[in-house]
Formats: structure tokens, sequence, C-alpha cells
């Protein structure tokens, strides 16, 4: 069902995990040490929507007095801070984080500015602050109660890394959550290798940490290259190649709701992102999108969400303690149930790029039972209706395939997971050695290989908006 899981695209991997090795903490530590079953955790699941613009964005028209856009653009009116809460509220979720943009370049557009509307976090959901930052591609700032300088570069150079590196420290620092929004949008071709970077409308590779990615933008129903801009399947792919580095990172989804002539397709909550919060504030919210706990349905809890679980038996007690997010022994007894209405369809699993399930069948009520991988790596599970995604494939792909990602993307996605870990234990009396001290000739190659490359793109002119995009 789905032709690009296979071990190709984790050999592929190889170089970002090397280039990334370089440039951030060593992340794969955490997939790797001894995996104790973790403890149960207290908290409530809550929906909401990560990606909701209001009439500070610039292409958003709100009449009389907008001072960013004009009548000429009539056909982008929105809403209000308050109006966009007051949506979130009837589509009963219970968080919304308001992204306008912002440019660092352009002073006048302020993303930050609706943390200050009286509007923010009325009508009994919670606000989540932030602003959608125009850098090379487009960064989440959640929980930014204000605009985080940058030190502008080329994407592709350390100065262009570490600047974009020090800006989200800076952001974590104060308790927010740094996302990569709509990895793929406009990519060009389908992503099968996970060194193919330099397509990805965000322009860092694996250059810059990521706390979590945006993997569903709008709705799977939506490709390119209308109405949608954003194909999921490689915002997802690119997720994936996250987790081959050894990273924990979150999927989150969000709306980029803009306009209310799109609002029922494209509203808060289409899709939303449920996380697992030990407290109903905005810190808990993003407290759980640091620890991966998420889940994403394709409509508001209003309408009728499909909540995906993943959990495992830890232990082997027969109790599905564990959760997402947590990292289990390898071999773990897992299963996947769905909460909410209709909670079935056919599911799919993954780990470490290969399918362990395909189209099994989740009736109401039920669970999909499976037995994790004996190594380590990562795991999560998607909830599909029933479609055929390759006859598809072969009807049109042939004929429009390079116009448009409808002929090989899945489109019925109901649900899917952020991931587990799954953890390795080392034999009694061998100790665990840090894998860094393996990679330093493959990072040195992979690296002077990336440089080569990015001169000659430089030389032949492929700029994007004055930086070039990462090549790995």
């Amino acid at each position: 069902m789905r032709a690009l899981r296979t071990g190709r695209i984790r050999a592929a991997c190889v170089a970002g995990v090397a280039a990334a090795a370089l440039a951030l903490p060593l992340v794969g530590a955490e997939a790797t040490q001894d995996a104790a079953p973790p403890a149960a955790l207290t908290g409530e699941w809550l929906s909401g929507d990560l990606h909701v613009h209001t009439c500070y964005s610039h292409d958003a028209y709100c009449p009389p007095d907008d001072y960013n856009t004009t009548e000429e653009d009539f056909y982008t009116l929105s809403g209000t801070v308050e109006e966009r809460f007051i949506e979130a509220s009837v589509r009963g979720l219970d968080y919304v984080a308001i992204t306008d943009h912002h440019s660092q370049g352009n002073p006048a557009e302020s993303g930050a500015r609706s943390v200050n509307d009286p509007g923010f976090g009325t009508h009994g959901v919670i606000g989540v602050p932030g602003y959608e930052n125009s850098i090379s591609g487009h960064a989440q700032m959640l929980g930014a109660a204000r605009v985080y300088p940058w030190t502008s570069a080329d994407a592709g150079t350390p100065a262009g890394l570490a600047g974009v590196n020090a800006m989200a420290d800076e952001l974590r620092g104060d308790g927010g959550v740094f996302q990569a929004n709509h990895p793929a949008d406009g990519i060009d071709h389908e992503l099968t290798a996970c060194d193919d970077t330099g397509s990805l409308d965000w322009g860092y590779g694996y250059g810059v940490r990521v706390d979590s990615v945006e993997v569903w933008n709008i709705g799977h129903y939506l490709q390119p290259p209308a109405p949608g801009n954003s194909p999921s399947k490689d915002a997802l792919t690119y997720w994936e190649c996250w987790l081959n580095t050894g990273a924990h990172v979150a999927a989150t989804g969000g709306s980029d709701s803009h306009w209310l002539s799109t609002a029922l397709v494209q509203g808060p909550g289409n899709p939303t992102t449920w996380v697992f919060a030990g407290e109903r504030t905005a810190r808990g919210v993003l407290r759980a999108i640091r620890e991966g706990r998420t889940s994403i349905s394709v409509q508001s809890p209003a309408a009728g969400a499909t909540r995906l679980l993943l959990e495992g038996d830890s232990d082997g007690d027969g109790d599905f303690e564990s959760m997402i997010g947590d990292t289990v022994p390898s071999g773990t007894a897992m299963r996947v149930r769905a909460t909410g209405a209709p909670g079935s369809g056919l599911v799919e699993v993954l780990a470490n790029g290969t399918v362990l399930r395909d189209e099994a069948p989740l009736t109401p009520g039920g669970a999909v039972t499976f037995t994790a991988p004996n190594r380590a790596g990562w795991v999560y599970a998607r909830l599909l209706a029933p479609e055929s995604v390759e006859t598809r494939r072969e009807i049109c792909d042939q004929q429009v395939g390079d116009q448009t990602t409808y002929c090989r993307a899945p489109v019925g996605v109901l649900a899917m997971t952020s991931a587990m870990y799954l953890g390795e234990v080392p034999p009694p009396g061998v100790p665990e050695v840090p894998s860094v001290l393996f990679m330093p000739l493959t990072m040195l190659v992979t690296v002077a290989g990336a440089v080569a490359i990015r001169r000659r793109r430089n030389r032949a002119g492929q700029l994007d908006n004055g930086s070039t995009t990462s090549t790995c």
C-alpha cells in the first residue's frame, strides 16, 4: 500500500544522520539506552489546532481598518482573534495556537501581536501563543509571546544553521516548541531518500534541530496543485527521516486556517492535534508536544473525531501501560486502538521504515495487536479509510503524476499517532558505547560532499529569497 516503505530510505538516511550529528547534540542516545518500563502517566487528552491565522496575518483581510491587507484581497476575508476562538469552541477544541505570519525583513508584520489581543484565550479555549516565522521555510514558534531575533544567513552555511539553532534554543529556554511547518510545501517530486532535501520548502535539512514536524497540513484530501500545496505524504517521509537519525520528534497537524471561505474544510480542527497533557494550560500543551505525546485526527471533536492510540505492554504483565512518546524495550507487545466515531478503519503500523501491519481491520472497541521489532528504532500507526492508492498510481500517475500528488498519496487518512521508541538493553557486562564514536569519518565525508554540492548550487544561482536550501 505504501511503495516507499523499503529499506532503501533507511540506507539513504546515513548521510542525514552524520550531518545532523555535527550540528546537534547526540539525539540518538535516547533510542539506544536501556529501556526500563515507564511509569503510567496521569493526564488527559486535549484536542486543538496548532496552526491558525487571524487578521494580523498579511494574507488575511479584515475590514475596515486592516493595516496590512486591502479590499483588493477581499477573497481572503478572515476572522479576528476572538472570532477564531469562537470557531474553536464551537468545534469542541480545548486549545488553539494563533500563529500569524512574521518576517524579520518586515517589522510591520509582527506575528506575535495576537497574544496581547483581548480575544486571546477566550470562550473556554486555551490560548497557545506563537507565530509563523518566515525563515528558509516556515518555522512555528509555539509558545512565543514575543518575537525572537535571529542572525540571517544562507540556510546551508554554518552561520545560517547556527543563527536558527540559537533562536530555536532561546525559544526552548522559555518553554516553547520549535516546529518545521509544511516542510514539503511546493516540492516538485516524490521524496524517496532522506538526503534528498534540496527540493523541500524547509531549507535546513537536518542541520537545525526541531521538536516537531507538521506532517499533516490541511487535509490529505486537499492535494497539490489545488487547492492544497503541501503534500502530506512527503512531509511524513521527512519526519520519518528525522526519526531515523535517532531524534525524538513529535508529529503534529495544523489546519493552516486563514480564510472564512475555506473554513468548512480548513477551519480550526481540520485536522485536530491531540496532546496528552498533565495540565489544562498552554504550558501543558507545549510540554506534551516536547514529549512526543500527540495524535492527529482528520476532523474536530464536534465533527466526530477518531483519536488513534498506540500502547505497549513494556513489562509483559498484560497491561498496556506505555503510550505514545515512551521508549520501551524492543520486542514489546503493542496494540492500536481508537476512540470516538467511527473508531474503525484499516490500521497501518510502520517501524523503522518497514510496514509491520498493512490494512489490518480495526472495529469499534477493538484493537490491532503486534510485536515491536527486536532492535532499536521507532514505531507509529495510521488509521485509513478503504481506498486503493496502487490502483490510482497505475491509472493516473503515468498521465498526470508530475502535476499532482493525488495519484500517489493516500487521501483517506483518518488519524495517525506520533512515535513510540524502541530501546536496546546491552548484554550483561558489555558497556554501551556511544554511537558517535563510530561516526567521525562518515560525518567528515558527508559534510565535505554537502559543502561541494552547496558551492555548485550557489554558483548555479539556485537561490530562494536570498537563501539556498540545504542538501543535507
